[in-house]
């Protein structure tokens, strides 16, 4: 079951939509029942259908996802974030075609995932983080089970994991080289790095990093998807295997008690952490296997008031009125907290996921929308107001941290995470939630993280699984107790 790489382009026919299914799509009403959240918390419903529609105006005329005001067009980055957060799940058409966009030819390998460009460091190889295209594409998958786009897009990533061996993988210290994901800007970096792409391309990022080994560890789960070869998909968990071990052996800081933002071009790790790279490390599967460092990232990694900075302490950089040379500077970033607040609820760190949904429950509330990024105020630029991976990133918080969904190959597990201090309801709901042939309403009651009872239309089972082979319209109830 394999495509010669040549023909890989023409995989887009499948996935084509008619004009008047396009149409109809962008004209339903956000509160046409699909999805709808009741938790008794005035301010959580507000926040919910303010992201569900502003993900929703982020949809272009051409059904494919644009990053927010003032954008036309759309990032692999951006796209493959917010997809895995929630807009797949939400627009799952939508978000195949878009990831299906964010590719690439590259002589002598095929079409890999499309590497973003920045007017500080440049493109490919400076920049490397394109393989998060292989999350988007993964998540998605998970939600339709569509074999053919598996297929495609086992062979896109695979492509994209030889281009970054070929052009971006350090040999001397088992990394890859390139900026850290998204914080392309001379703000995310010190002075020494201003407008120096090369110099840039030469560090190691955390994020960047996990992206390299989910991006093997997915590929592989893909390629058992696809019937892949076993050689083949060994050889794919073996390289997440070695890269694991340099990532854990080389970032870690054990005196800080969390994962270096970076190794510098002169392979010395700095003080900083990354918001996103420690929530990948504590999110990706079986990576992280020492609850000694799980608990010192918890407790180390540095948290605001108004939520998770992307990277902290900051820089000391000139920081002038151009958004560029300050937005990475250690500010709030939604979709990050949207990570950590998920990876907080996997670990049952229900303090942690309630401070983060609570804080960007009360950014969004500044002006009405789901900013590209916040000062530690809550103030931001109006002109990066309606962003596509902020309101995802707080949608996911809903769905996979509250009520604790976890998409798996064979269904879902539930593994919620509900706070006490948030003033919810006593029982609290997501109705008709649409997930490939079924459509779900689920149930929490209690309060907590360890799940006292799961039933399912009525009957109580002994795990709290919902395989996705089933069809039909179900209700799931889960119990939790403290």
């Amino acid at each position: 079951l394999f495509v010669a790489l040549h023909l890989v382009p023409s995989v887009r026919r499948f996935y084509s939509r008619s004009p008047g299914d396009t149409a109809s799509f962008h004209k339903k009403d956000i509160r046409t029942g699909v999805f709808e959240l009741f938790t008794g918390n005035e301010q959580l419903q507000s926040a919910y259908y303010l992201a569900l529609s502003e993900v929703r105006e982020n949809i272009h005329d051409k059904n494919y996802f644009i990053a927010g005001a003032g954008w036309t067009q759309l990032w692999t980055r951006d796209t493959s974030y917010a997809v895995e957060l929630a807009a797949g799940i939400l627009h799952p058409s939508t978000a195949q075609s878009s990831l299906i966009t964010c590719t690439e030819q590259v002589d002598g390998i095929g079409v890999v995932w499309l590497q973003d460009k920045c007017s500080h460091f440049g493109g490919w190889p400076n920049l490397s983080d394109a393989i998060s295209g292989a999350r988007g594409a993964w998540s998605l998958y998970l939600i339709n089970g569509d074999k053919t786009f598996a297929l495609w897009a086992y062979i896109v990533t695979k492509n994209s994991l030889l281009r970054a061996e070929r052009d971006a993988y350090d040999s001397s210290t088992g990394l890859f080289r390139g900026c850290s994901s998204f914080m392309e800007s001379n703000s995310g970096y010190p002075a020494t790095y201003k407008s120096n792409g090369k110099k840039v391309g030469k560090t190691k990022a955390l994020s960047t990093n996990m992206l390299y080994y989910d991006g093997y560890h997915l590929a592989a789960l893909m390629g058992n998807e696809v019937n892949a070869s076993q050689d083949e998909i060994s050889l794919l968990e073996m390289k997440a295997t070695k890269l694991q071990q340099a990532i854990r052996k080389r970032l870690w800081r054990s005196d800080l008690g969390y994962y270096s933002y970076m190794e510098s071009y002169r392979n010395a790790t700095v003080d900083q952490m990354e918001g996103l790279g420690e929530a990948l490390v504590l999110l990706s599967d079986g990576f992280e296997t020492d609850p000694g460092r799980i608990e010192s990232i918890f407790q180390n990694t540095h948290r605001t008031s108004r939520g998770l900075p992307c990277l902290w302490p900051r820089f000391n950089i000139p920081e002038k009125f151009d958004i560029a040379s300050y937005y990475h500077n250690g500010r709030i970033w939604p979709f990050v907290q949207g990570y950590w607040a998920i990876a907080a609820a996997r670990h049952s760190k229900l303090e942690v996921f309630e401070q983060e949904l609570n804080s960007l429950i009360s950014l969004s509330q500044e002006k009405n929308t789901f900013a590209e990024f916040y000062e530690l105020d809550g103030s931001f630029p109006s002109k990066r107001s309606r962003q596509l991976w902020s309101g995802s990133g707080f949608l996911g918080m809903v769905y996979y941290g509250l009520f604790g969904i976890l998409f798996t190959p064979e269904g879902i597990k539930f593994q919620p995470s509900k706070p006490a201090g948030t003033k919810l309801g006593s029982r609290i709901s997501l109705e008709n939630m649409t997930y490939r042939t079924m459509i779900l309403d689920i149930f929490i009651l209690g309060q907590g993280t360890k799940i006292k009872s799961f039933k399912l239309d009525g009957v109580l089972r002994e795990t709290p699984f919902l395989s996705a082979t089933l069809n039909g319209h179900y209700v799931v109830e889960i119990e939790l107790e403290l």
